[in-house]
């Protein structure tokens, strides 16, 4: 056998062993939060079912992901961009004139345009089956439903922990002696895009910067998971990460993981961000997140939520619940 062909198997057999750390939350692990759930049968069929309607629901998120571009983009117009998603409809529910001129310079990007953001929105729309002729009527009701969303659509929006507030809090948790003794492994969950997918505001690079800004790592010392179910997510950040890491020191890639139900053993992570927050899910589902969470934090090692429960999770102590612009910091017990 040659000597590059042993290589190749131990890879692949490395990335099949990786995959096969992605379980699902157990019973044992999880029965107090579901008392309705008396064995581990029905716990199996209700994580299971609960894992498959998150992701049903990405396509949704798509779908908003464009709206979004349309609203805010400039890649494929100099045209001024909306202030808000409020400015693209009337008080009648139509689109504003504005709106409209940039949804038709966007169908017209669909045709001109070639990065990865107007390739992956050409696979969605084929995937739904959006035929040419339907596709100002699909865009116009999508954006429209959107806009009049605001509150959820504008969460979307440069949601995130930006660098600013990571760096202050890491900061402030090395001035009281409660950061980890360093950082080299970071997950975060649920990066979260900015319209132009802008590499800058990336939450993921957020939370490289402010760890660099800390003191608790070097470059060159970090290994970076970004964990997402959202296809475009995935595929930027591996986009992303095969360009930029010279930039920024540091090993990035990205695990097709549902933090709700899903974790991964073994990660070791020094610091997890969830750069979204926690406020979008129920209280069952906050605590599962904490739950998986903590299987994959070092011991010593910290949770950074924008939001998050207020109730005991055995793993965690909170550090604090309002470092930060509201950030709720969790120490691995």
């Amino acid at each position: 056998m040659r000597w590059w062909f042993a290589v190749v198997l131990l890879l692949l057999a490395s990335l099949v062993l990786a995959r096969e750390g992605v379980h699902f939350v157990r019973w044992n692990e999880i029965q107090p939060l579901q008392p309705e759930i008396t064995d581990s049968k029905q716990w199996d069929a209700w994580i299971r079912q609960r894992d498959f309607e998150i992701r049903s629901s990405i396509d949704r998120c798509l779908e908003d992901s464009i709206s979004l571009l349309i609203i805010f983009g400039t890649s494929f117009t100099a045209l001024p961009r909306l202030q808000s998603p409020a400015d693209a409809v009337t008080a009648a529910g139509g689109l504003t004139p504005a709106a409209r001129i940039r949804m038709d310079a966007f169908i017209s990007g669909l045709d001109q345009v070639d990065d990865e953001r107007f390739r992956l929105i050409l696979q969605f729309l084929r995937r739904r089956q959006i035929a040419q002729d339907e596709l100002r009527a699909y865009l116009d009701g999508n954006l429209r439903r959107a806009a009049l969303e605001r509150g959820r659509i504008q969460q979307m929006h440069g949601v995130g922990l930006g660098v600013t507030v990571i760096t202050q809090t890491l900061r402030g948790l090395v001035s009281t002696g409660k950061a980890p003794g360093r950082i080299r492994r970071i997950g975060i969950i649920g990066p979260g895009l900015d319209p132009e997918y802008d590499p800058n505001t990336d939450n993921l690079f957020a939370s490289v910067d402010a760890a660099l800004a800390s003191g608790l790592t070097k470059p060159g010392n970090l290994d970076v998971v970004v964990l997402d179910i959202n296809p475009w997510v995935l595929s930027h950040v591996r986009a992303v990460a095969a360009k930029a890491g010279g930039t920024y020191s540091a090993h990035i890639h990205a695990e097709d993981v549902n933090v709700v139900t899903q974790t991964i053993d073994g990660q070791g992570f020094d610091m997890v961000v969830a750069a979204t927050g926690l406020n979008g899910y129920s209280r069952t589902e906050q605590m599962l997140v904490m739950t998986n969470v903590a299987k994959m934090v070092a011991n010593g090692g910290i949770f950074l939520a924008a939001g998050g429960p207020s109730g005991t999770i055995p793993a965690f102590e909170v550090l604090s619940a309002a470092i930060g612009e509201g950030i709720t910091v969790y120490r691995r017990r």
